[in-house]
């Protein structure tokens, strides 16, 4: 091999050893045979240290382990994968370091022997600089692409080139169906039809009418929309040719921007012409150089005569103090303000104005003095006009009832005083039937008989609506009659309205003043409270009586606690046993409503049902203790403890509503309760009335295995006739009975109940058993079943049916 190298010759060692590329020589093995000096500088090894070792030690793997694979494939298959193409791969430097280089090889042959030559041309400073001017490109685009402005690239023959995101959105196209096309087709006419003509004639060396200078021009969009924006063109030369790049700026919000300012002026004059008040300028010399309409008008004469007028001779007599102001506020600080109040004069006379002046810089940079001012006299007007609306009812005139409250106590003298609290009973039907006209006009006339018929001093008042309150004078309660009677007698008077004769009925109320209150916010409210009274009463005139505003007020208090109570579940359901009287075994319970309340204290149930029928509570009632009775009972269940039938009471109003049958079911259901364990009990009115929907209700709850007594047998109007035709299970003897069950005659009404029950077929269940004496009569008499405090007082449910074990809330 060694004779083969001599035989390259001289002139081949130097041109290999002079080459700035590295040429490496190996055999068919991959053993290199020659290394030049460029190779040495590019490897970092020496030529002693390379000779006669394999090539693949100058590459990274994977090529250093694959190298001899592909040079043995290529000697069996003769596919060459790499000679005579040259590619970029990876060299690896002694020193480990991998850079990236061309690598050309070439095949020779000398005396029969194969050799191939391997040009390595180092990429490194060439990828480098290709990186950074892809870099700088990939900045230059991304900058492109952030402006805002639209920016778009011609040539010489107005072609686009390049098209920026912003362009995009300008003018409506892709920057793939734009490039290309000849940058007029973003021109409206005349300007397409006349740019080539320009840019042929800028580019054969004609005068520059855009470049540099930038102006405002329409564009056109794909939409066939055009805008105004502001143009701008600079000339650029590369290697490629010359080409123009263009600025686009959208003017649109500017040009809005301009038409709302031009706008805004002009609303501005307008407010300003059209303001109520005086607004006026005066110039260095205290002259006016505008005055609004109002000005005008309030000082009597036209813009002709008042421009250029001073200020001074709108003053009368003595000038010397305004003189003083207009000097003061000349030599003060820009946005200075000045208030006070002066006479004016004006052709019909003087009147008063309230001023404020203002020193300004006009558009011009000059001082003048801006003015604005009122005309006190309009003002004054319209503060008495508001502080009487503020006291007084703005339809009758009468004080308000925030002023009567307020003025009251000053006004009464300490003698004794009534409070007539009036009030119309439907008034609403007369506004809906003649027309809110119609009433206001009546409550005018009503304030002026009101007035008319009172003989001695009174303060009226107007609360709202149809109500009038009178405070009077009296000597004693007689006095305070006859005033209310002349008062009835006046608002009663038939109404003579758009040929309308329309009566009314009026209720009034009375209290009396320190009799029933000292207070005369209390004693308006206790006029007012006997309204209802009043109206129930023969002559329409209700007194304040203390007892039955105590009665009121109570049911009240039951009223707004037994909400809370509902709502709170503060209400509790106790139990009381049914026995058999003659083993006293509990045979069931009867579910009792308890309402200790933490302010009204303990409530009766007579009481608080009471009031739950009236407030149409009585529904929420009974499902209270319906639900109650269903939860306890399915506790007994799931705890295995014996079940008794529990009975609930039903409210009368509640019994005959189809919805109580869908709810009882409905809970057996859900708590998976047989109903056998469910009992009702009900009045005899209830019974009494018998509709359709009674009847039904007993029918398919009795169907279901719900029994049903009548609760208070003997109080109602028990008859023989209606006993024999209903369907219930048993009956209940009052207590009142069983109180006189040691008296003769009242063991003959319990015996001839007995008697009934027992020829309908129906259970007794005596109520109110407390003493031996009476267990040992009702047996005697017949009676099977008792329920008393002899047995059990009630109590509460949990403790009656889990022995203490903790509540269970609903």
């Amino acid at each position: 091999m060694h004779e083969m190298l001599e035989d390259l010759g001289l002139l081949y060692r130097a041109l290999m050893d002079s080459a700035a590329d590295a040429i490496i020589v190996i055999d068919d093995n991959g053993l290199i045979l020659h290394f030049s000096r460029s190779a040495e500088l590019l490897f970092e090894y020496t030529a002693l240290e390379c000779q006669g070792k394999n090539v693949n030690m100058l590459m990274p793997e994977p090529y250093h382990s694959a190298h001899d694979k592909y040079l043995q494939n290529y000697h069996q298959t003769g596919n060459a994968k790499i000679i005579g193409i040259g590619r970029d791969v990876t060299g690896r430097k002694k020193s480990g370091a991998h850079f990236p280089m061309h690598l050309s090889v070439g095949k020779a042959r000398i005396k029969d022997r194969a050799c191939y030559i391997g040009i390595c041309h180092d990429l490194s400073e060439y990828k480098k600089t290709l990186s950074e001017k892809l870099n700088i490109e990939s900045l230059q685009n991304a900058l492109f692409d952030a402006a805002v402005d639209g920016i778009i690239t011609i040539n010489e023959q107005g072609s686009i080139t390049s098209f920026n995101r912003a362009a995009e959105q300008l003018f409506g196209y892709q920057k793939q169906e734009i490039i290309g096309q000849n940058v007029k087709c973003l021109m409206p006419s005349p300007y397409r039809e006349s740019h080539d003509g320009y840019l042929t004639n800028y580019t054969q060396g004609g005068k520059v009418q855009i470049i540099g200078i930038g102006r405002d021009v329409p564009g056109l969009r794909k939409d066939g929309s055009i805008f105004p924006m502001r143009l701008s063109v600079g000339k650029a030369k590369t290697d490629g040719g010359k080409f123009y790049i263009g600025v686009c700026h959208d003017l649109t919000d500017y040009q809005n921007a301009l038409i709302e300012l031009a706008q805004a002026e002009q609303r501005y004059k307008s407010i300003v012409e059209c303001q109520g008040q005086i607004i006026c300028r005066l110039d260095a010399q205290y002259k006016l150089t505008f005055a609004n309409k109002s000005f005008q008008r309030i000082f009597e004469c036209s813009e002709h005569e008042v421009i250029g007028m001073h200020f001074i001779n709108f003053i009368p007599g003595d000038k010397h103090e305004m003189q003083q102001i207009l000097h003061e506020i000349a030599f003060s600080d820009i946005d200075t303000q000045l208030h006070f109040k002066t006479l004016m004069l004006r052709k019909s006379g003087k009147f008063n104005i309230e001023w404020w002046f203002t020193k300004l810089a006009n558009e011009n940079g000059v001082d003048q003095i801006q003015g604005f001012g009122i005309d006190i006299s309009e003002k004054e007007e319209a503060l008495r006009e508001a502080a009487f609306l503020k006291n007084h009812d703005p339809l009758t005139g009468l004080l308000n009832i925030d002023t009567f409250t307020a003025a009251l106590p000053g006004w009464m003298t300490g003698q004794r005083y009534a409070i007539l609290y009036t009030d119309c009973n439907h008034f609403g039907l007369i506004n809906n039937r003649f027309g809110f006209d119609v009433g206001d006009i009546m409550l005018i006339e009503s304030s002026r008989r009101l007035k008319i018929c009172m003989k001695q001093p009174a303060m009226f008042c107007r609360p709202g609506a149809d109500e009038f309150i009178i405070a009077v004078g009296i000597y004693d309660v007689n006095d305070a009659l006859m005033i209310a009677e002349s008062v009835l007698d006046a608002l009663s008077k038939p109404y003579h309205v758009a040929e309308n004769e329309i009566r009314v009925s009026v209720k009034i109320g009375v209290s009396i003043f320190p009799d029933d209150a000292n207070a005369v916010t209390h004693v308006i409210r206790q006029a007012e409270s006997v309204l209802a009274r009043a109206k129930l009463s023969q002559n329409n005139i209700a007194f304040y009586d203390p007892v039955a505003h105590g009665s009121l007020q109570r049911q009240l208090d039951v009223e707004q606690r037994l909400r809370l109570a509902i709502e709170h579940h503060l209400l509790q359901v106790f139990l009381q046993p049914k026995t058999h009287l003659s083993s006293q075994q509990v045979v069931g319970y009867e579910a009792l409503l308890r309402w200790n309340d933490p302010i009204l204290g303990f409530v009766s149930p007579i009481e608080f049902i009471k009031v739950a029928e009236q407030m149409l509570l009585a529904t929420m009632i009974d499902r209270y203790v319906l639900k109650t009775v269903f939860l306890r009972i399915r506790r007994c269940l799931d705890e295995n403890i014996t079940v008794l039938p529990i009975a609930v009471n039903i409210t009368s109003s509640h019994f005959g509503d189809p919805s109580l049958l869908d709810y009882i079911f409905s809970l057996s259901r859900e708590h998976q309760v047989p109903l056998t364990y469910i009992a009702l009990e009900v009045t005899e009115g209830v019974l009494l009335e018998m509709n359709a929907q009674v009847q039904q209700n007993l029918f398919n709850l009795r169907q279901q295995g719900v029994k049903i007594a009548i609760d208070d047998f003997g109080t109602g109007y028990s008859s023989l006739s209606y006993i024999r035709k209903l369907a219930v299970d048993a009956i209940k003897i009052d207590k009142s009975f069983i109180d006189d069950l040691s008296d003769e005659v009242g063991q003959q009404l319990i015996s001839a109940i007995l008697a009934i029950a027992q020829a309908v077929k129906l259970e007794v269940i005596a109520e109110g058993v407390e003493t031996e004496q009476q267990r040992q009569l009702l047996l005697q008499l017949g009676c099977d079943f008792g329920q008393g405090y002899l047995f059990a007082k009630p109590a509460f449910i949990d403790d009656v049916l889990f022995k203490n074990t903790p509540n269970e809330t609903l």
